[in-house]
C-alpha cells in the first residue's frame, strides 16, 4: 500500500502555510555553501580573480556544468571559455554569480523522479521564457534587460517545489486543468490560497537571493501589481504566456492566461516585437537545454 504524504493531505485541506512549505523544502534542497562563499568574495574588496577561481575549482562538477553553460548559445561569448580562470577574467563577476546560481538550482532539483515531471520539458519551457524575456526587454530599450534571464529561467521554480513536496496535489491539479481548461495558478490559489509563483518567489527570498530575482518570479502572473521590478515581471509574463501557447516545452501551465495587454503597454512593446523575441528563443532554446541537461 502506497504511503500517504502528510503534506499532500494538508495541502488538499488548504492547511499548509507557505512559510511551512518553504521550510520543508529547504530541508531537502538548498543552495550550496559555495554560492554564499562566492557572494562574500564578490563583495570583499581584497578578493582577487584567483581567489574566486580557486573557490570555484573546489567543486569540479560545478565547474564542468558552468563551463558548459558559459559556452551555450545564450551567452554567445566571442571565443570559447575553456577554463574557470578564463571565465572569471573575461565574462564578469555578475555573470559568474548567475552561472553558479543556475547550476546550483539545476543540481538541487535534478533528483525529482521522472515519473513526476519531465525535467527536459520543464527546462525547455523555462529556457524559452528566459531568452524571450531578455529579447523583449532589449527590444523595448530597457537598461539591464539581459539580466531578465535568471528570473525568467526560475519563474516556475515553485512548480518543482510542488512536484517534489506535493506530488499528489500536482496530479490532482493537472487533472483538473485538463478537464476544465482553468489556469494552473488559479487552481493552485483556490486550494492553497497561494500559487507556484508565490512559492518560487518565497523560496528564492528565503535563500537570500536579490529582490531583482525573487520579486519578478513571485509576480509573473500579476506583473502590474509588482513593485520596483515591474518591467521584469511584465517581460516574463509576456514570454511565459506566449511560450505556454506556442511552444512544446511545458512546466504544467498549458492553459495559462493570454498575454496581458497592460503588461505589453508597461514594457512598451507591440506583438511584432514579441514574435521576433519568440523566433530568437526558438533558434536558441534546444541548444541551451542540451547544455543544461549535460548532453
Amino acid at each position: 500500500m502506497a504511503s500517504v504524504n502528510p503534506l499532500d493531505v494538508a495541502a488538499a485541506r488548504g492547511t499548509i502555510g507557505l512559510q511551512l512549505l518553504i521550510e520543508e523544502v529547504d530541508k531537502l534542497v538548498s543552495l550550496p555553501d559555495i554560492y554564499y562563499r562566492l557572494e562574500e568574495l564578490i563583495v570583499d574588496p581584497n578578493s582577487t580573480n584567483d581567489s574566486i577561481a580557486g573557490l570555484l575549482r573546489s567543486d569540479p562538477d560545478l565547474c564542468a556544468r558552468m563551463l558548459r553553460m558559459a559556452n551555450s548559445a545564450f551567452y554567445s561569448f566571442p571565443t570559447r571559455i575553456e577554463s574557470i580562470e578564463r571565465a572569471v577574467s573575461t565574462i564578469g563577476l555578475r555573470q559568474i554569480r548567475e552561472l553558479v546560481l543556475v547550476t546550483a538550482v539545476i543540481q538541487a532539483f535534478e533528483g525529482i523522479p521522472s515519473a513526476k515531471v519531465n525535467m527536459a520539458s520543464f527546462w525547455e519551457h523555462s529556457v524559452a521564457v528566459a531568452i524571450m524575456s531578455c529579447e523583449i526587454g532589449q527590444s523595448a530599450g530597457i537598461p539591464g534587460a539581459q539580466h531578465y534571464y535568471i528570473p525568467g529561467l526560475l519563474h516556475d521554480l515553485g512548480r518543482l517545489v510542488m512536484y517534489l513536496k506535493l506530488p499528489g496535489l500536482m496530479i490532482e491539479l493537472l487533472e483538473k486543468r485538463d478537464a476544465s481548461g482553468i489556469a494552473m495558478d488559479r487552481l493552485e490559489d483556490e486550494i492553497l490560497s497561494y500559487s507556484h509563483a508565490d512559492i518560487g518567489g518565497c523560496l528564492l527570498e528565503f535563500w537570500k537571493l536579490p529582490q531583482s530575482i525573487w520579486e519578478p518570479v513571485a509576480m509573473h502572473h500579476n506583473p502590474a501589481g509588482s513593485g520596483e521590478f515591474m518591467l521584469t515581471a511584465c517581460a516574463i509574463h509576456i514570454a511565459d504566456a506566449w511560450v505556454n501557447a506556442n511552444y512544446n516545452g511545458s512546466s504544467g501551465g498549458r492553459f495559462d492566461l493570454e498575454i496581458d495587454a497592460e503588461a505589453l503597454e508597461l514594457v512598451g512593446v507591440e506583438m511584432e516585437a514579441v514574435e521576433n523575441a519568440a523566433r530568437v528563443a526558438t533558434e536558441q532554446t534546444q541548444a541551451v537545454v542540451r547544455q543544461f541537461m549535460g548532453h
